[in-house]
């Protein structure tokens, strides 16, 4: 069971983009998953590498596609971006610390996240992409 199920309402209308969101609400799922079954531990230090590696690769693709296209908003969400990232790192330094609990915690955050970002935030800039390069810009 997952505490995300992908609908069409979470797409932005760029194939590329929502194709990376779905990537990130897997790694959530086994998040979820894991920490249900007691095992969060187990999965943290992972599920913390990718979100390195995703917040700089997914953001920057994002970034780029905005500025490409002139996006509005481009500045306002560099800096929701940059939040999550700090926040990351906030959660990462905590890494030592009772991992069980900083496990559900990290859920807790990333599911509320992803949720909110990209059903307001990312909504936004995919109705203004899509209007002037369509489903399948890179």
């Amino acid at each position: 069971m997952a505490v995300i199920e992908w609908k069409s309402v979470y797409e932005t209308g760029i194939v590329a983009l929502d194709n990376e969101h779905r990537g990130l609400i897997q790694e959530i799922n086994r998040l979820y998953e894991a920490v249900r079954d007691k095992k969060g531990e187990a999965v943290l230090g992972d599920i913390l590498v990718m979100l390195e590696g995703y917040t700089v690769d997914h953001f920057q693709h994002e970034e780029r596609l905005m500025a490409e296209y002139h996006y509005p908003g481009l500045a306002d969400h560099q800096k929701i971006h940059h939040e999550l990232i700090d926040r990351i790192q906030e959660l990462k330094g905590k890494e030592n610390f009772g991992t069980e609990d900083l496990a559900k915690e990290l859920l807790t955050f990333l599911r509320g996240w992803v949720l909110e970002h990209i059903l307001k935030i990312d909504k936004e800039y995919g109705a203004f992409l899509e209007s002037r390069g369509g489903r399948f810009i890179e």
